[in-house]
């Protein structure tokens, strides 16, 4: 396999783990431990296929952040393991260079699933006393790992414009 496919194919692969656990979650409220590994277990090979050089510490230092910050979180509990796990696995893959846009796609597409779902969940109940709307509005689960998993395809998708990626060092 040529330089060029394996890099496409190890993107393709990304892409394709991340599709599967925004299903997981969107089905089962799970992500499985399995994708967040699969994704950290690709990274090293999308930096070997990579068409130029890829400074793979600076992704690690975002990668520690994200999960650093995530396990606060977590500790909140304002958000899943599972969703810190794929938030910080994606956010190697994003790097310092892609870090903020993904977040912000990430962010902007929970809003919009949480606006969907409440919506949906207010329609199926607005015959229900106030009350009892919002406390259900208020405990409606909300798979975030569509969101991250939507920022992560678009992540992947400028990794796969050599123009956008990190100048060679």
């Amino acid at each position: 396999m040529n330089p060029e496919m394996l890099f496409h194919f190890i993107i393709a692969l990304a892409g394709i783990v991340m599709v599967l656990a925004a299903a997981s979650d969107a089905v089962r409220y799970r992500i499985p431990n399995a994708a967040c590994a699969a994704l950290l277990l690709l990274f090293p090979m999308y930096v070997y296929a990579a068409p130029i050089t890829i400074h793979w510490e600076n992704h690690v230092w975002v990668f520690l952040a994200t999960f650093g910050l995530g396990y606060l979180v977590f500790l909140k509990n304002w958000a899943g393991a599972g969703d810190i796990k794929l938030l910080s696995v994606i956010s190697l893959w994003a790097g310092s260079t892609h870090a903020v846009l993904f977040l912000f796609i990430t962010a902007l597409s929970g809003g919009l699933l949480a606006l969907g779902l409440g919506a949906m969940t207010f329609m199926r109940l607005r015959h229900e006393k106030d009350e009892a709307i919002k406390t259900k509005l208020s405990k409606t689960p909300l798979p975030y790992g569509i969101a991250i998993a939507l920022g992560g395809l678009c992540t992947l998708a400028l990794l796969l414009n050599p123009a956008l990626l990190p100048a060679k060092g």
